[in-house]
This record gives structure tokens, C-alpha cells and sequence, in this order.
């Protein structure tokens, strides 16, 4: 019987989740808000939209997300002085200060699961990572993925510590 890639990649997520959460205790959003607010604190003025672009999420949850991270005071939207039908997100005081926690908690995860791993077989095995979420982009959509840029959790700590000065 062939393995199976979701099994392990599930594995590693539930893992990384729990992990994320225990290292930020008394956070009042969860794993999924988290990786909304740093996405939003690394690019502010993005809308729902593009952050769920960014993130490869539908725009349901992307709303949802954007709705808890609001009412909790991480996030607050604006409309757009162009264009009024849209709102833009921007991180707020209490965000600016929260998101590179995540970023650091994130970072530490990260050299714990590459723990082992040569500098060649990090890339490589990133490169594999990349190319099976493309693969199931494809699955679930029956297109290709648009080419998104995304943060990297090794630069991005110290971006967003910037931007909250």
C-alpha cells in the first residue's frame, strides 16, 4: 500500500497548530486567525481579497477570520478612498505588537521540525512542499495555482517588527 502524503502533512500541521497555540497562552484567536493577522500586519492595506489570495483560502473563511481578528482589536478595516465598495485591512496597535510573537513562534517551530536537515535538503524539501500545494491547488480547483508571493517566516520577523515601530 502506497503512503500517504496527508496523512504525514496532517501530522505535521496538527502538530505545528497545537505547538503555535501553546506558545502564545492566552491568545484569544486561534491557530488560523494567527496566520490571517501576519499576513495582513506584513502587508497592511491588503483587501479581504488579496489575502485570500495570499493564503489560498475561500473568501467564507478569509471572512470569518477578518470578522474575529476585528471584533478582538488585531485588525480594523477601512474603506478604500478610491474606491468605496472596498475596505482594507490594517493592523492595529494591539496586532502590530501580537504578529511578530507569531512570527517568532513560527520561526522557532521551524527550526525544530528541520532539525536534522541539511541546508540542501531544507531547500529541497521545500521545494517538494511547494510543489505538492500546487498539486492540490490544481486538485480542488481544476486550474493552476496563481504565483503568490509569501512571506518567509526566516525574513518576515523582523519586517513586521519594523512596520509596528
Amino acid at each position: 500500500m502506497e503512503e500517504s502524503f496527508g496523512k504525514w502533512i496532517s501530522i505535521i500541521h496538527r502538530n505545528l497548530c497545537a505547538y503555535i497555540n501553546q506558545s502564545l497562552p492566552g491568545c484569544d484567536i486561534g491557530y488560523g486567525a494567527k496566520r490571517f493577522l501576519v499576513e495582513i500586519a506584513l502587508s497592511p492595506g491588503l483587501t479581504q481579497d488579496e489575502v485570500s489570495e495570499r493564503l489560498f483560502m475561500d473568501k467564507t473563511t478569509t471572512a470569518r477570520a477578518v470578522k474575529d481578528l476585528e471584533e478582538k482589536g488585531y485588525i480594523t478595516r477601512e474603506r478604500d478612498a478610491e474606491d468605496k465598495r472596498c475596505r482594507r485591512l490594517w493592523p492595529t496597535e494591539k496586532g502590530k505588537v501580537f504578529a511578530p510573537q507569531v512570527l517568532a513562534a513560527r520561526k522557532k517551530a521551524q527550526k525544530a521540525l528541520s532539525r536534522g536537515f541539511s541546508e540542501a535538503e531544507r531547500r529541497q524539501l521545500a521545494e517538494w512542499l511547494k510543489r505538492l500545494s500546487e498539486n492540490a491547488v490544481l486538485l480542488r480547483t481544476g486550474g493552476p495555482p496563481q504565483e503568490k508571493s509569501h512571506p518567509d517566516p526566516d525574513t518576515t520577523e523582523a519586517a513586521v517588527s519594523a512596520k509596528s515601530t
